[in-house]
């Protein structure tokens, strides 16, 4: 290793997992303790076994020692290995803790990235937000996850283009000001976030946005927005401004709600997430070109009185061009219960793909398969099985179907989800 050139070494440095890793190769000879130095990237996180000097002191040590050539610091609470024997981290969103080390690199910082183990490490609200910004004006990237954060005396950052909060409880419900301190945004993930009552996104230069939340309405405005993801279980309005976007993906409860001031007019990908899937479909009915079509239900306690019926005829008969046809376990689940509907179609279509999320002890469906095969004759069929259904169960379904229906092609895919996650949410009533 120590014949590799010095950009190649430096790569490696910047690529490595955990900054013990880094540790351990400035100990192997004088030039590579040298090149540490010039490490532009970290990433800080505890070791599953005691140390004798806390984490949060050995992430100022490190940073102070490396300082010089940082440009990109991760500090995550949460070790590589099981959190059995992970060492035990406080709160790393404490002004405390970051005053002592962000101004050191706060200057020349490109990206920031701070993970608390937990959202119960959280002891209070924290001004992180504002310490970060008025240190880190060239900030382009900023993601914390689990945290409880404070929006009071945050300023300007008028070069983040990235910004990311994942399981955040903010302290100010009317918080609405995103464009104002974040006027620059191309990319805003914000992921189970509580504590935001009515949100407003106006940012103009948005490309991508994520959010999933419990707000009482929510308002997206970006004209140049190309991917949505919006998880909301029961607001009370949502209002999408969004007419350049390609993918979007929308779960809500009811389809009533919904408000767009134009509808997107390059629409490549739509997910549909809801208990009211019919009117959703022909609220979208005016979009052409549509390509790929995901349905999918919300399992919740009351989905047999609230559920609407709707079988694979309404979204064949809504978007005659589709190429491909994703079915979501659950709304397969409740197919069953619309069987008889699924016989006819208005204008047959041809998919080039369908693929059919197949819920546990369903794998006998060659009837309602059959149908559909009829009014919509895919190319080929994707079967997608739970992570926890064997090898051979899998491939004797495949084989059974395959004989059955020639001219298909027949191929099978493994979910990252179990069947116990599945009966979990569909009986448990989980909803985003």
């Amino acid at each position: 290793m120590d014949d590799l050139p010095s950009d190649v070494l430096l790569t490696i440095f910047e690529r490595l997992p955990d900054s013990g890793d880094l540790a351990n190769c400035r100990l192997t000879s004088h030039r590579l303790l040298s090149l540490s130095y010039r490490t532009s990237s970290i990433s800080l996180k505890p070791h599953q076994k005691h140390h004798s000097i806390p984490f949060k002191t050995r992430v100022v040590n490190l940073v102070s020692l490396l300082a010089a050539s940082l440009v990109s610091i991760s500090v995550s609470a949460k070790g590589s290995g099981s959190l059995k024997g992970d060492e035990q981290v406080d709160d790393l969103t404490d002004i405390g803790f970051l005053s002592s080390w962000l101004p050191l690199v706060g200057k020349q910082l490109n990206t920031l990235c701070v993970v608390n183990a937990s959202i119960e490490c959280a002891v209070g609200f924290s001004c992180a937000l504002a310490l970060i910004s008025d240190i880190c004006q060239n900030l382009r990237s900023l993601v914390i996850r689990k945290a409880w954060l404070s929006f009071k005396g945050i300023k300007l950052m008028p070069k983040l283009t990235n910004l990311t909060l994942k399981f955040v409880r903010i302290d100010d419900e009317n918080f609405t000001n995103f464009s104002k301190y974040f006027p620059s945004l191309k990319v805003l993930n914000l992921s189970h976030i509580v504590g935001l009552k009515e949100p407003k996104i106006h940012l103009m230069q948005l490309r991508i946005c994520r959010f999933t939340g419990y707000p009482e309405s929510i308002a997206i405005h970006a004209p140049n927005l190309e991917e949505l993801e919006l998880k909301c279980m029961q607001p009370c309005s949502v209002v999408l401004e969004c007419a350049s976007a390609s993918n979007l993906s929308i779960s809500v409860a009811k389809s009533s709600i919904i408000r767009m001031t134009e509808m997107p007019r390059k629409l490549r990908k739509l997910t549909i997430k809801s208990l009211d899937i019919p009117p959703l479909l022909q609220f979208f009915r005016g979009i052409k070109g549509l390509g790929t079509l995901e349905l999918e239900a919300f399992p919740i306690t009351s989905w047999f009185d609230a559920y609407s019926v709707f079988s694979v005829t309404n979204a064949l008969d809504t978007f005659e061009n589709l190429d491909e046809l994703v079915i979501g376990p659950v709304a397969w689940y409740l197919w069953q219960r619309s069987f008889s509907s699924c016989l006819n179609v208005a204008n047959p279509v041809s998919l080039k793909r369908l693929v059919v999320n197949i819920p546990p002890d369903h794998f006998n469906t060659s009837g309602l398969i059959s149908n559909i095969l009829k009014i919509c004759t895919p190319s080929e069929v994707e079967l997608r099985f739970f992570s926890d259904i064997g090898e051979t169960e899998k491939n004797n379904v495949i084989k059974n179907f395959s004989n059955t229906f020639s001219g298909v092609r027949w191929i099978w895919s493994t979910s990252e989800k179990s069947s116990s996650e599945f009966f979990s949410r569909l009986w448990g009533g989980a909803g985003i």
